[in-house]
């Protein structure tokens, strides 16, 4: 009897593993919650950010002299035309800019359109020295020295950019104004000189683009170009005796190839 009601069991235990078929799940259990994806920042608002750029100063110069250089001596012409082909028609040079920026933005679906100004001293200066020369037609012996130097260059304009949710290219152009500080001296030694000597604030335009990339809700870093075109600025010779009647006229053009970093806060 014992063996029969074992036997029994065994026989039910075997008929239930064969019919129960597989686990069957409510579904519930394979679903893998995917993560949510970080919401795009609203651009909207005022910013305010600090910066560091390497510039490119394309400075081109120009000497005009006048007066008695012309005539009615041709050796005085002679000694000009020797003079003006020693004297430099650039000063190209490069160096760095650190500054800060101040803005505000205004998004609108994706467009976003901001108005910005910045403001940075430049570590911009370059020199030129010919040493001195002889005129052979007259013999007489000259020196040019030539320098420049600019410290400040502020920008400020409108920007116009498309949100790619963090990443957001731009455009921007408007004003800038920076100094230029200019020195051309021509010598005769033991004879007299004449010389320009003074600093001009220019008034000019920029234009350029970049690309800025919002790592949180409030900070962002950004990478941009800009062209600066602050013209020409102009400054008349003051002469020594006996160079009263000998004029000249001294010019200097700065443009700048501005490529900067910035990190930046928004409120």
């Amino acid at each position: 009897m014992k063996k029969a009601t074992l036997g029994l069991i065994i026989l039910c235990v075997f008929s239930a593993l064969v019919y129960a078929g597989p686990e069957q799940y409510s579904g519930k259990e394979m679903k893998q919650v995917a993560p949510i994806p970080p919401a795009c920042p609203n651009w909207t608002g005022f910013y305010i950010g600090g910066f560091a750029g390497y510039k490119f100063a394309a400075t081109n110069t120009d000497l005009d002299l006048g007066g008695l250089w012309d005539g009615p001596n041709p050796l005085d012409a002679a000694d000009r035309d020797v003079i003006l082909s020693n004297s430099p028609d650039n000063l190209d040079t490069s160096g760095f800019e650190a500054g800060g920026l101040v803005g505000y933005n205004y998004q609108w679906n994706k467009w976003v359109f901001g108005l910005e100004a910045s403001g940075g001293y430049l570590w911009l200066d370059d020199s030129h020295d010919t040493g001195n020369f002889t005129v052979p037609a007259s013999q007489d012996v000259y020196s040019l020295t030539t320098s420049f130097k600019t410290h400040y260059l502020v920008t400020m304009g409108p920007r116009i950019g498309y949100a790619f949710c963090r990443w957001l290219p731009y455009v921007t152009g408007g004003l800038a104004v920076g100094d230029i500080e200019f020195h051309q001296a021509l010598v005769q030694p033991n004879v007299g000189q004449q010389f320009a000597d003074g600093t001009d604030t220019r008034v000019g335009w920029m234009v350029g683009g970049g690309l800025q990339y919002a790592i949180t809700d409030h900070w962002s870093a950004r990478a941009q170009y800009q062209y600066i075109d602050l013209g020409c600025a102009d400054f008349n010779s003051i002469a020594d005796p006996p160079f009263q009647a000998y004029t000249g006229h001294h010019e200097i053009c700065l443009r700048e190839h501005n490529a900067s970093f910035a990190i930046i806060y928004g409120f």
